[in-house]
């Protein structure tokens, strides 16, 4: 008897076995979940917000998301309410009122902000709070916008995802030196308000370009914009650091 036919047969077996489980193994593989992209929870709870099931202050409250936890901004619904997911798989409404998170509504919307940098961002965020923001010292409150100097400087920074420290001892140390000629928008610039000047540090502002700076300040109980090229406070500035 020929083994030819019979080493013809096995092969054809063992051709089709392979080609078979390389059909399952492929058909298998196109059956597994596609591998999507982890999502970025950037938004931070400042003060404690219910997350409803629907954008109205009568939706059905999921959970009560408490301060600190963060969230994903899915989208601005409207001036009154976000679409959130949060980590624990939920998605739902919260209140646009910056007072419960940092979102940053400009970041997302479509006005021409969103496409400015975030030098200009922080700038306009800033000034988005005069007349709004109080002053006391030691005090950083987001839900009732009463911050002190260096506070109100973490609150409007984190607004676009940069982590300061509060208090001026540590923001003085934050990012890198930059001196008083090179300033630009964003910058952190740094001053000495106990008499004469001696260079130690206990008040904070943001340049916002064309020599001038806005600041959390307890003569304005408030937000103000001065100078920093004449009067009180270009005497005592100290110096400047970029955190952007």
């Amino acid at each position: 008897m020929s083994i030819k036919p019979i080493l013809r047969k096995i092969m054809a077996v063992g051709l089709c076995t392979a080609i078979g489980f390389g059909a399952i193994s492929i058909g298998q593989a196109s059956l597994l979940p596609k591998a999507s992209a982890a999502t970025v929870y950037e938004t931070k709870v400042t003060s404690g917000v219910n997350l409803r099931a629907s954008a109205s202050t009568s939706g059905r409250v999921i959970r009560l998301i408490p301060t600190g936890e963060s969230i994903h901004v899915i989208s601005q619904v409207n001036s009154y309410w976000l679409k959130v997911s949060d980590k624990r798989g939920n998605t739902g409404y919260v209140s646009a009122n910056d007072k419960y998170t940092n979102h940053d509504a400009s970041s997302s919307s479509g006005s021409s902000s969103s496409s400015s940098s975030k030098t200009d961002r922080v700038v306009d965020i800033a000034r988005s709070y005069i007349g709004r923001v109080h002053y006391d010292f030691g005090t950083r409150n987001p839900s009732k916008l009463i911050f002190d100097c260096s506070s109100f400087t973490e609150f409007v920074f984190a607004k676009v995802g940069v982590d300061l420290k509060w208090g001026t001892k540590s923001q003085k140390n934050q990012g890198s030196y930059t001196n008083k000629s090179s300033l630009r928008k964003g910058d952190l610039v740094f001053f000495d308000t106990i008499g004469s000047n001696n260079k130690v540090i206990n008040h904070v502002g943001i340049s916002i370009g064309g020599g001038q700076f806005i600041h959390n300040t307890p003569s304005k109980d408030g937000l103000a914009i001065n100078s920093l090229t004449s009067g009180y406070w270009s005497t005592h500035y100290v110096t400047a650091r970029r955190v952007l």
